[in-house]
């Protein structure tokens, strides 16, 4: 773990919408600063930054590569891209971790296995980045956590 690192939780949809997005560079990452058109891009490039240790579950992973099967993608490229993300997470500090599924009162079963992620005691995340819209809902501060769009952790991030 890097000490003093904030952890992070980036939903399904940072990692599908760096991938599938407008100017998306996978496999490449974008500068940092991030300077690209693509919120989730710059994102995900930021979790390269020793200020975060980022963190994923089989869930998210499995939930990119139904995705990404459902876009037409082959196989090859599914896996390389979900090798990335763990490789992402590894790096940062963080990692890959099956967190114990609980009820935190949130309505949608998808939304809620993020949250369990987050709220785990091994990942603890103050911050959870995302488009989802009842996920938004909860926020910006819930239980602690901040929950913010891909392009304000961005912004908040690089702010001077």
């Amino acid at each position: 773990m890097i000490d003093g690192a904030t952890a992070v939780v980036f939903d399904v949809n940072v990692y599908l919408d760096y991938i599938l997005g407008d100017d998306g560079s996978w496999p490449l990452l974008p500068d940092v600063p991030p300077t690209t058109d693509n919120a989730s891009a710059d994102a995900v490039a930021l979790a390269f930054s020793a200020r975060f240790r980022l963190y994923c579950s089989p869930h998210i992973l499995r939930n990119v590569a139904r995705v990404m099967r459902l876009t037409g993608h082959t196989e090859a490229t599914i896996e390389d891209f979900c090798a990335a993300v763990v490789e992402m997470c590894e790096f940062s500090g963080g990692g890959v971790i099956e967190p114990t599924p609980r009820d935190h009162g949130v309505r949608d079963f998808e939304d809620n296995a993020i949250v369990s992620l987050a709220r785990d005691p091994v990942v603890d995340a103050l911050i959870i980045v995302t488009s989802d819209a009842d996920l938004l809902d909860l926020g910006p501060a819930w239980h602690g956590r901040l929950i913010m769009r891909p392009r304000a952790f961005v912004r908040r991030v690089v702010a001077p």
